[in-house]
């Protein structure tokens, strides 16, 4: 067994030091961190070593509230039946065959790719649902988390569960119905591929468009309010010009969502009949994917869960985002940025407490065990 230990003192109120105890023998670390709230006590998490020798955290303790950018091919991957709709004839012609088989496997791929992230929204689901109960059972004023978390809990429903749970059991119907088009010169085998295929396939994502259509307009209504509130009681400067080119984003963001979804949602229960819409669907296609690539880049983000001491207030946030925004720009814009924002005159502890105030602590500490 080799233990090593580390202890730096920040100067923080919350927390004398931060210390990093390693027990090889047990495949476990405990790292107890500091806190990024100076009234939040520090935190303690445990990472334990997998398989293959990579550190992970023993219990999860983030929300990383960003699907996977495969995730906006799965309304494409829906289409993936067109050549068994547009083909429709016996006997079926070879390259009809073989567009049915890239189809149908793309379809079919792309459900598991679904269901795949679905558990780990269902994972955030939980996690949410904890720390709502945590919030509500606790005796402070949790009101801005409890909002936070509303509205982190219907995204992980709506627009990541909701949608790939929808999808993914329509691509995997309509996979299932396109290979079975390949045998079409079968009567019961044409009519149970169309089934599959056309209606009961796309019924699912037609449903969820409109639902989720409705969770885009609450969506928009909550950021307008958001907006004037920000207009009203911020002060002109960096962290109010950032808060409102967010709210932006997140309500053009709702509006593509929710055209997407019904439109896409309406043409596909067209399809088994008509071939028209297909050209439309790969437009919208297009147009989910590149709402997907925003929400991933611009929206989503990554989170503690919050507990009863975890308070967040205009004084506390205000200047963290221009704090961040500095280091921010800083990193991307400087060759030299260690040197700009004068990392290298930093102690040991001010560099920790540099990390702690930037939420990078707990992902250095993983580094650092690999």
């Amino acid at each position: 067994m080799i233990q090593c230990r580390t202890e730096q003192d920040t100067g923080m109120p919350c927390s004398g030091d931060t210390r990093i105890d390693l027990e090889t023998g047990k495949e476990s670390i405990s790292v107890d961190s500091l806190s990024r709230r100076h009234n939040r006590a520090a935190t303690c998490t445990t990472s334990i070593r997998d398989k293959t020798g990579v550190f992970h955290p023993c219990a999860q303790s983030r929300i990383r509230n960003i699907p996977p950018l495969a995730i906006g091919f799965l309304d494409l991957a829906n289409s993936g039946d067109f050549a068994a709709n547009v083909f429709n004839q016996v006997p079926v012609p070879a390259y009809a065959v073989a567009l049915m088989a890239i189809g149908a496997t793309v379809a079919l791929v792309m459900s598991f790719v679904a269901f795949w992230d679905a558990k780990r929204s269902c994972s955030n689901i939980r996690l949410l649902r904890k720390e709502r109960k945590t919030l509500e059972e606790s005796s402070g004023d949790h009101r801005v988390e409890l909002d936070i978390n509303h509205r982190d809990l219907g995204t992980e429903i709506f627009d990541r569960a909701g949608v790939e749970i929808a999808m993914g059991v329509g691509a995997f119907l309509i996979s299932i119905g396109t290979y079975m088009a390949i045998g079409g010169a079968n009567r019961a085998v044409w009519f149970g591929s169309n089934l599959l295929s056309g209606y009961i396939g796309n019924a699912l994502p037609a449903l969820y468009g409109v639902l989720n259509a409705g969770w885009s307009v609450y969506v928009w209504v909550r950021a307008q309010i958001q907006a004037e509130a920000a207009q009203s009681h911020l002060d002109d400067g960096i962290a109010k010009t950032l808060f409102l080119r967010r709210i932006k984003t997140v309500q053009e963001h709702a509006i593509l969502t929710a055209v997407v979804c019904l439109v896409s949602g309406a043409l596909s229960m067209v399809t088994p009949t008509q071939c028209w819409p297909y050209p439309v669907l790969l437009v919208f296609g297009l147009a989910f994917i590149y709402g997907t690539w925003v929400y991933k880049t611009q929206i989503g983000y990554e989170r503690p869960l919050f507990t009863e001491s975890y308070l967040l207030d205009k004084e506390y946030l205000v200047p963290q985002i221009c704090t961040l925004q500095t280091v921010k720009t800083a990193m991307l814009v400087k060759t030299d940025a260690w040197n700009h924002l004068n990392l290298g005159n930093l102690s040991m502890s001010d560099l920790i407490r540099f990390m702690t105030n930037c939420d990078l602590f707990g992902q250095f500490c993983l580094h650092l065990l690999q």
